[in-house]
């Protein structure tokens, strides 16, 4: 039959052949059309992939600017061989999630026939942002004095560190499904460990004491010295943390004249001298274990003094948002008559252990080689250089010897640097910022200490550290796609 069928040339197999074969290529037709359509559907959704990647990434909630960032990415990948034309059909944003769908058409080749000239194609994407994984941050914060300097925009130093430390943990916090842990370490001189540590097997803290005065001896007195002439006024300035502060000198006493008065009693003596511990710690003495954690046996030594010379307590690792904003909040840069110089160190090696997992801070889970389970933080922030040195004979921190001021600010950057050096044996991320520092020495310093050159920011004002603290939230986030 099918030799038949191929030798016979009466027209009508011939017209019944051509019949039979219209709807065979017209299914061709369909199919190489849906094939087509397959693949715009796939590079459309693609784009909506890029696109809505890219808007979670600009971290921007303004809806113009999320429009422009789509569009641009859209642009910028779209293939006009698989799809004509692509266009944003919707675009939401809820908190940190945004949304986008995206519609298109192709123009049909053999559906034409069928009367179909186009097709549509449609897909959509959701992006969020949020901390992943286990995530252990410690904010070594700058206390010193030199924070009470304005801002330049009405404010201080550590109003503006305040503002941006907040809006840090405001973001990494913010979802309560986060594994966030986060430790504020406020540093000047010495840092504070907190008094209820004082039984702590890592501490050695000397008893509390009274210098009781002499005697109290009072005797009735006809006569007072007045002061009838004084030394003369003039402008004097000193430094305090780097700071120069202006003020009156002179103007003492140079004359007194004895007049008779009614009788009064005079007295001398009594009185006391209270000395306590305000939770101030120094440097570990032996060999360089105040660059690191290890041997915990080994012991801080605790100052008792007449008033508090360190700043508020350390928070240790919490993942309780109103207890780090009030950290936050807490943090001076003076008590009373106390104005704190900078020591680095300190601050460092502080932020170190409340990371670890031994003692004297527990609170840290045990470090990961890759940094993953838990992602250890360090961020380091500073508006000036240092301006104290390590004392071997009892781990304070003091000022630099007149003639060696060089050398000591040396000594005291590179106990700066071993302890970085140190966290990234461990590691440790570490993240530095440069907050109005204009000199070069100091910002090498925290250039040097950050993980790379992207952990370094150097805010030359109240807005660029606003921004710094916000690039940091942002590098902790992770960017993904839900759906």
């Amino acid at each position: 039959m099918f030799k038949s069928f191929l030798h016979n040339r009466r027209g009508n197999f011939a017209i019944m052949l051509t019949v039979a074969a219209i709807p065979l290529f017209l299914a061709i037709g369909v199919y190489i059309d849906y094939a087509r359509q397959s693949s715009a559907h796939s590079h459309i959704q693609a784009l909506a992939d890029a696109a809505v990647l890219h808007m979670a990434a600009l971290n921007t909630d303004t809806m113009s600017k999320l429009r422009s960032g789509a569009e641009d990415t859209i642009t910028a990948n779209l293939d006009p061989k698989t799809i004509e034309t692509v266009e944003i059909k919707s675009l939401t944003k809820s908190g940190e999630q945004i949304s986008i769908v995206l519609e298109g058409k192709i123009d049909t080749t053999f559906m034409r026939f069928a009367n179909v000239n186009e097709v549509g194609v449609e897909a959509g994407a959701t992006a969020e942002r949020g901390v992943n994984g286990q995530v252990e941050v410690a904010l070594v914060l700058d206390n010193t004095y030199s924070m009470s300097e304005t801002d330049g925009y009405g404010g201080t130093k550590m109003t503006a560190l305040k503002s941006a430390a907040s809006d840090l943990v405001e973001k990494v916090l913010g979802d309560p499904k986060s594994q966030v842990r986060i430790s504020v370490v406020p540093y000047a001189d010495y840092v504070n460990v907190g008094t209820d540590n004082r039984s702590a097997s890592w501490l050695d803290v000397g008893v509390d004491y009274i210098v009781p005065g002499p005697p109290r001896i009072c005797e009735t007195r006809k006569t007072r010295d007045y002061c009838i002439a004084n030394a003369p006024t003039y402008s004097c300035t000193w430094v305090t943390d780097g700071v120069t502060m202006t003020g009156t000198c002179g103007g003492g006493c140079t004359k007194y004249e004895t007049r008779t008065v009614t009788p009064y009693q005079y007295c001398t003596g009594g009185g006391s001298t209270t000395y306590k511990w305000f939770g101030c710690v120094g440097s570990r003495m032996p060999a360089k274990w105040r660059v690191t954690d290890e041997k915990p046996n080994i012991r801080y030594p605790g100052y008792v003094e007449t008033s508090q010379k360190c700043p508020t307590p350390i928070t240790k690792l919490t993942s309780n948002k109103n207890t780090v904003l009030s950290a936050i909040n807490a943090m001076v840069t003076n008590t009373g008559s106390y104005y704190p110089s900078t020591y680095i160190p300190s601050g460092l090696i502080w932020g170190q252990n409340a990371l670890s997992d031994t003692e004297p801070f527990t609170e840290g889970k045990a470090y990961d080689a890759a940094n993953i389970a838990p992602r250890k933080v360090v961020v380091l922030m500073t508006d000036g250089d240092n301006t104290l040195r390590f004392r071997q004979s009892d781990g304070r921190h003091v000022a630099f010897q007149s003639g060696k001021e060089t050398a000591q600010r040396r000594d005291t950057d590179d106990d700066s640097a071993a302890i970085c050096e140190y966290m990234r044996l461990k590691k440790i991320e570490v993240f530095s910022v440069a907050f109005m520092v204009d000199n070069a020495q100091a910002k090498s310093l925290l250039e040097g200490c950050a993980t790379d050159s992207s952990h370094y920011f150097d805010a030359s004002d109240s807005e660029k550290l606003v921004d710094s603290f916000q690039a940091i939230a942002d590098s902790l986030a992770m960017v993904r796609l839900v759906k």
